[in-house]
């Protein structure tokens, strides 16, 4: 199994950190990536929504059926844990070392204009 890790290419990175783009193409490529990023976060949100909602729903059916017990409430409690250590997991593969990376760059070849064109 593969986990692929959405990070800044060689070719980009090297182009950025060596001032080799106008501030316009700098401009349209942060647009670019901006839209890209806003799009992966909504989509991590839902599936946080959705995996935080059906870790409620399973635990309230487990409830319902073996009642309050304390196991139960450990159990839910773990995978409630280990839902959220995957979703952040998720979220630095899939938006921040993208971000991070980006930002080096910029911040390399690009300091006057970091804070404006942050990821």
């Amino acid at each position: 199994m593969r986990i692929h890790i959405n990070r800044l290419g060689a070719a980009d990175r090297a182009r950025l950190v060596e001032h080799r783009l106008t501030v316009e193409e700098l401009t349209e490529l942060h647009g670019m990536l901006l839209r890209g990023q806003q799009a992966r976060q909504r989509a991590l949100r839902r599936v946080a929504a959705f995996s935080l909602i059906l870790d409620i729903a399973l635990l309230l059916m487990t409830v319902f059926v073996a009642g309050p017990t304390p196991a139960v409430l450990f159990a839910g409690v773990v995978v409630t844990a280990i839902v959220l250590l995957c979703l952040a997991c998720t979220w630095a593969a899939a938006i921040g070392v993208f971000a991070h990376q980006y930002n080096q760059a910029v911040e390399e070849g690009y300091p006057e204009l970091l804070g404006r064109l942050r990821l």
